[in-house]
């Protein structure tokens, strides 16, 4: 009986192993760095908005009016900068953008027709 329970125990611990391997997930908590938060504003109402980084979708809905104080995308990170990919319904390309960020304030992303660009924090 010994024999078959050590013998089951390799197999089940191994399913345990790729969930380990899996990648962090997009926004992960930096220890005592703080919360950075992403504002929209600009020409974005009734379009559908995706914002990614690193190829993970952040934020991925449809504008139908101006976002509240709720609708800020928060950023938990140990950088003062990150490039995110924005893509907008009806363009045809997706825009890199740069964004600056600074723990406790807001960084607001600023669309124009098909163009995409950050403001400082503040």
């Amino acid at each position: 009986m010994r024999r078959l329970l050590i013998a089951a125990l390799p197999p089940l611990l191994g399913t345990g192993a790729p969930a380990m391997a899996q990648e962090q997930p997009v926004l992960v908590p930096a220890p005592g760095w703080g919360t950075a938060h992403i504002v929209l504003s600009g020409d974005y109402l009734g379009k559908q908005i995706r914002l990614s980084r690193n190829g993970r979708v952040m934020m991925d809905r449809r504008f139908t009016a101006p976002p509240g104080p709720e609708d800020r995308l928060p950023l938990f990170t140990d950088r003062f900068d990150m490039w995110v990919q924005v893509e907008i319904e009806g363009c045809p390309t997706a825009v890199e953008v740069r964004v600056p960020v600074e723990p406790e304030k807001s960084t607001s992303l600023i669309f124009n027709g098909c163009s995409v660009r950050a403001r400082m924090p503040d």
